[in-house]
């Protein structure tokens, strides 16, 4: 089967290139860009751009006017990264366009919250002369974390009980690390093309530490931080649809 010679880029061309996924959710995937410029005919510069700002606000407009306890809460995510590198193609005028290369990583996730909840607390009313309950606001601050509670059943002889856990899985880090990449570019029409990628990878992540200020507390509570480290074949899920310019 004999492949049609067409004209590949060339040195001082320019490449913009987005993850494509044809099966999935999200066919085109814009939280990572990447820019690419060859310095060669056969080598190119690349640059990855990921960048992801995620905010929740639950404001109290909803609760009923009587309500005593309107739990609110906002919550502020960004995640900024930049990957440089470089490849080096093999086959010139072909449309299929093999390469070996080389980027590394960096991640910075930053994370904010507010929560407002309420205590109660039991009181002797002297109008009524019984005791009723009253609600006191509690602000929280969380510096590096956002937080999820969970409401969990059991059951015991006297019927079923429950508990709140509360969890901090989005927290706040900072990722260093690098991919040697072994990929392919398969050219569909002139100076368009998709690619498969994949590698070995290694990338190192720091967990910032987690401070929680309850506004009723004296003292802060922290989370301490820690460091996380990955070793082993890398691969992009996603096919790399790109244009030359």
């Amino acid at each position: 089967m004999a492949q049609e010679k067409i004209s590949i880029p060339e040195k001082n061309n320019f490449a913009v290139e987005l993850n494509f996924k044809p099966f999935g959710e999200n066919v085109i995937s814009f939280n990572q860009l990447q820019f690419k410029y060859k310095i060669a005919d056969d080598v190119a510069l690349r640059l990855g751009l990921a960048f992801d700002n995620h905010k929740l606000n639950q404001p109290g407009d909803d609760y009923d006017a009587s309500e005593e306890q309107k739990i609110t809460g906002k919550e502020t995510t960004t995640k900024f990264g930049m990957l440089p590198g470089i490849e080096y193609h093999f086959l010139k005028n072909s449309k299929i366009s093999p390469y070996v290369g080389a980027e590394f990583s960096f991640f910075k996730n930053t994370v904010k919250s507010h929560y407002r909840d309420y205590n109660h607390e039991m009181y002797y009313n002297n109008a009524t002369g019984n005791y009723d309950v009253r609600y006191i606001p509690i602000e929280i601050d969380i510096n590096g974390a956002t937080r999820t509670i969970a409401e969990q059943y059991y059951q015991t002889q006297y019927g079923y009980n429950y508990y709140l856990t509360t969890s901090y899985l989005n927290r706040a880090y900072t990722s260093y690390g690098g991919n040697l990449l072994l990929g392919c570019d398969f050219y569909f029409m002139r100076n368009l093309y998709v690619g498969l990628e994949a590698g070995l990878g290694y990338d190192y992540t720091k967990y910032k530490k987690v401070t929680i200020d309850v506004s009723n507390e004296v003292t802060p509570e922290m989370m301490p931080s820690y460091t996380e480290r990955k070793f082993g074949f890398y691969y992009n899920s996603a096919l790399r649809l790109g244009f030359w310019f």
